[in-house]
């Protein structure tokens, strides 16, 4: 045999080492990409029954009479379920204008009322408001709601406690 029709062995390179290894850890870093998270979303923890005060200053009258207890809430944007009305207490509509003295003072507005509900849901209170629905609720929020027939607009949050 001469030297011309041997094959040299293929030798291993610390160019193919640098290749494979880049290889492996593409592979590794894309099924990691795909990989399911194993992270606790706020959303996976047991929620509890809240209770939710809510106060509208002026209304139309008819739209506070015509709410009843145990009637379903829902909020307008997010569609969150706010349970349902468990209390209501309707009093004179509170109008603010100016009097003379350019001092804002409250007065009452015929035909309209204030109302105050209150709603038992279900929702996970947390350090930044309440969870209901996957949607972040805070008190003084002020908010749009659907109680029974009637549409409660630019009402606030007033109070958010936990059911004992």
């Amino acid at each position: 045999m001469s030297k011309n029709n041997l094959k040299p062995k293929r030798k291993f390179t610390i160019i193919d080492g640098i290749i494979i290894f880049v290889l492996v850890v593409g592979i590794a870093a894309v099924g990691n990409k795909f990989k399911k998270a194993q992270v606790n979303t706020p959303f996976v923890a047991k929620s509890d029954k809240i209770e939710i005060s809510y106060f509208v200053e002026e209304i139309p009258e008819s739209a506070a009479t015509s709410i009843e207890i145990g009637d379903s809430v829902r909020e307008s944007i997010q569609n969150a379920n706010f349970g349902k009305v468990s209390d209501k207490v309707v009093d004179q509509s509170i109008s603010w204008s100016r009097d003379v003295d350019g001092n804002y003072v409250p007065s009452t507005k015929e035909g309209y009322a204030s109302l105050y509900i209150t709603m038992e849901a279900d929702g996970i209170i947390g350090k930044n408001g309440v969870t209901i629905d996957k949607s972040i609720y805070y008190i003084g929020q002020t908010l749009t709601i659907y109680a029974g027939n009637s549409m409660l607009q630019n009402g606030r949050i007033a109070e958010i406690k936990k059911v004992e």
